[in-house]
């Protein structure tokens, strides 16, 4: 059987039983675990230069999956992303991890293979080039800059409780917004309430305050009766002229 790119499935180990059990945890369908396995052929030997809690933690996974760092490189050379970033070469550090891999590969490649290894054996772990995490990091923090900037805003243009109850449609068209206690039917007062909601709501609102929202409650329910009471009585077309 052979990988995609045409490399025998057999050459990837340097110990008779490695594929079969590392196929099996990092890509299930490609072995049948217990399979005896002739010796490596094909296979050429590299010291690859990588930070030791970078091989720390590739031998720790190895030794999991009870295969050698090898068998764990080779399976995951089928898996790895072309756009995921190097872990890197340490600097001033001789930790090397010695493999025996097909010819024709780079250090760079290995270790992008095992970077992969290690975020597929941890559920929590995407493989996200750090280009984008870098432009979802930028993104997140003007997103976050933009929402404090927006909260201090509204605070700035937010209307301040009222003494007590409100009690004067005028109060409460102002809190809402309207020119006067006549340029609203009862369909902009609910709309405008919808709106204003959620900015003071106290538990979620941008300007939390329960003040302002019980406030906010008692100007509706004062304009819509207001509506109401001025449309029956004959005064609401005449007035609303003005408008």
């Amino acid at each position: 059987m052979t990988a995609p790119d045409g490399f025998p499935f057999d050459a990837l180990g340097s110990r008779s039983d490695v594929l079969a059990h590392s196929a099996v945890d990092l890509c299930p369908s490609a072995a049948v675990v217990g399979v005896a396995r002739p010796p490596v052929a094909h296979s050429v030997g590299y010291s690859v230069p990588c930070k030791a809690g970078f091989a720390a933690a590739v031998l720790r996974l190895a030794g999991r999956r009870g295969v050698d760092a090898s068998a764990l490189a080779s399976a995951a050379l089928l898996l790895a992303p072309e756009t995921l970033d190097d872990p890197g070469a340490p600097e001033g550090d001789e930790t090397r991890l010695e493999l025996r891999l097909a010819p024709g590969l780079n250090d760079a490649a290995i270790r992008r293979a095992l970077a992969a290894a290690l975020a597929l054996a941890d559920p929590d772990w995407r493989l996200v080039p750090a280009t984008d995490v870098a432009q979802l990091e930028a993104t997140v923090e003007k997103l976050d800059y933009r929402n404090k900037a927006l909260a201090h805003a509204l605070e700035r243009v937010s209307f301040r409780p009222l003494d007590g109850q409100v009690t004067q449609v005028r109060d409460a068209a102002q809190l809402f917004g309207f020119v006067n206690e006549w340029c609203f039917d009862e369909d902009r007062v609910v709309k405008r309430f919808r709106e204003l909601a959620p900015v003071y709501h106290p538990d979620t609102g941008v300007v939390a305050c329960r003040e302002r929202m019980a406030q906010l409650i008692e100007a509706r329910n004062l304009l819509i009766r207001h509506v109401r009471t001025a449309y029956t009585s004959g005064d609401w077309t005449r007035r609303r002229g003005g408008c």
